[in-house]
């Protein structure tokens, strides 16, 4: 608790300092948010917020503050380039799916690129090293990493990287619109399994939706809730989530701060069932909930026995940042015959307690889950039979990687690999190593495994068909693996490694001509591919110059 405290009170100096001194806008214009702070994302929590750039790519990005650069990272995935700004006031502040760098910044990052002879990198630099000032230009938005479109992922952070709600610091977001509830479950346990009933919810009001059950059980509550602000129409999350009885407040999510140790931890208190069936964010509000969590300010009791004739009145209240609340009010009815029953989860014939762990071997076939493997107890499909190994339940997610030994009966034929085949029969490579009569693999999710070849070579074609490249044109090769996907590229003009720019989503590489490479009238290109279990494409062509 004295560690939460010392938190709260850091937290509270930030906020205090900053409500005095204002950040400058990352962008020049107006802000409209295309994703909320704290949202639940497939990759957990979102630690900041996505800022709208028109829908394009090129828009002007500036920092908010003075300071200093202490990081830049290119990748493939995650924010792809993006840059880590620390100011003096104990805060950084985080500009990712950047398009381009700066041009000072830019040439930085291209020489430690050619130094390493890398694409993705990751640089830290110290104070006063590379020294931004308030309202400098840093570069310009783009898609790079894991985006599915044009905009900034912006984000405030204290120095030691705990993020905070960049809302908190006078960045005025219109918003007039209600947060909405758009699914409300009622769940019950019953011999140790999980029964849920969806509950029709009936708009009373422009802020209150009513809700009633019959029961005679312990239950809790779930609910699905979205939020809009003004000005567009995407769909975002929740800033604040509070469960009350009467007048008195059990559970509270605010969103003001997390910790990326929390980030994935949603999944723990997420119906991950109806998530997969029916693609719906359901947030559970019972004891399971750890009260240390930044984002929990109330934490008493999320569980209730209705005795038989008594009646008991709920309230989950939904507030936005603006606090526009909406309010679902639920009356609970104490009836021991007309309880409700629900549709019960699904079970499968081994249990695995989330705080042991387990060994599990079946006709040679071997895997080991670690302790907290999963998030809570579970159970799992496993089975080893025609050459195929079952760990499956696709209704669970997975905390932790666990430890497959997969046995290999005859001599290991080039270009096998250990594949994965989820519930829909999508097949998936799984990082493995041949050890003794073993295929040895760490992953992070349950499924169907077996052994498949690729023996099939990457795919590489140019994109256009001119040959003649110019010092505002690039030159740009769609490549692609069917099967085990794409492990490495090189490029070469004049035997020279070249720095070409990688876009999975897109299946292409880029180059751009820069001061590193010296260009020829006539230039010989040279690229390399490799996929995932080591089949190689070599492709040549020679391209004209003019500067």
């Amino acid at each position: 608790m004295l560690k939460k405290l010392f938190y709260y009170i850091l937290v509270l100096i930030f906020h205090f300092n900053y409500s005095q001194n204002k950040f400058n806008s990352p962008i020049d214009y107006g802000i409209l948010l295309s994703g909320n702070f704290g949202e639940i994302r497939s990759s957990g929590f979102h630690t900041g917020i996505d800022i709208k750039t028109k829908g394009k790519e090129g828009e002007i990005i500036r920092s908010i503050d003075d300071g200093y650069i202490s990081r830049i990272q290119v990748s493939t995935t995650g924010y792809g380039k993006v840059i880590y700004i620390n100011h003096y006031n104990g805060l950084k502040s985080v500009y990712g799916h950047l398009e381009n760098f700066s041009k000072n910044i830019e040439n930085e990052v291209k020489y430690y690129q050619y130094k390493n002879k890398s694409y993705i990198i990751n640089l830290y630099f110290k104070e006063n090293e590379i020294n931004v000032k308030k309202g400098e230009v840093i570069g310009f938005s783009g898609n790079t990493g894991t985006s599915f479109g044009p905009h900034l992922h912006f984000e405030i952070r204290t120095l030691n990287d705990i993020p905070l709600n960049p809302l908190g610091y006078k960045y005025n977001i219109a918003d007039t619109i209600r947060p909405v509830a758009r699914r409300l479950y009622v769940y019950k346990k019953n011999h140790g399994s999980l029964y849920k009933k969806r509950l029709q919810i009936k708009r009373h009001n422009d802020s209150v939706y009513k809700a009633e059950l019959k029961s005679n059980d312990t239950i809790f509550f779930g609910i699905e809730t979205t939020d809009n602000q003004s000005y567009t129409y995407n769909i975002n999350g929740t800033y604040r989530i509070l469960l009350q009885e009467e007048e008195k407040d059990l559970i509270e999510f605010k969103f003001d701060s997390l910790t990326f140790n929390e980030k994935k931890m949603f999944l723990k208190h997420l119906d991950f069932e109806e998530l997969i069936r029916n693609n719906a964010k359901i947030i559970l509000l019972n004891d399971e909930i750890d009260s240390n969590y930044k984002f929990v300010k109330e934490n008493k009791s999320g569980k209730f026995y209705i005795k038989n004739s008594e009646i008991r009145n709920f309230t989950i209240k939904l507030s936005d940042f603006n606090n526009n609340n909406t309010y679902v009010k639920i009356k609970v009815f104490g009836d021991s015959i007309k309880k409700f029953q629900g549709s019960k989860n699904i079970q499968y014939e081994k249990e695995i307690k989330s705080n042991l762990s387990y060994n599990l071997t079946y006709n040679n076939a071997n895997v080991k889950f670690m302790k907290n493997t999963f998030y809570k107890d579970v159970t799992i499909h496993f089975d080893f039979n025609n050459d195929t190994l079952f760990i499956t339940n696709p209704y669970i997610p997975v905390n932790k990687s666990f430890l497959i030994n997969f046995p290999v009966k005859n001599k290991f034929t080039k270009g096998a690999y250990l594949a994965r085949a989820d519930k829909n029969d999508n097949i998936y490579y799984s990082s493995s190593k041949i050890i003794n009569n073993y295929i040895v693999s760490n992953s992070k999710s349950l499924g169907k495994y077996f052994i498949s070849i690729d023996t099939v070579s990457p795919k590489i074609k140019k994109i256009g068909k001119d040959n003649s490249l110019s010092k505002k044109q690039k030159l740009r090769y769609y490549i692609h693996d069917n099967e085990t996907g794409i492990k490495k590229y090189q490029a070469f003009i004049n035997d020279q490694w070249a720095l070409f720019e990688y876009e999975p989503k897109k299946n292409y590489i880029q180059y751009t001509p820069d001061n590193f490479v010296k260009l020829e009238k006539v230039n010989n290109l040279l690229i390399i591919l490799e996929d995932m279990v080591g089949n190689k494409k070599e492709f040549s062509e020679i391209f004209y110059y003019k500067n």
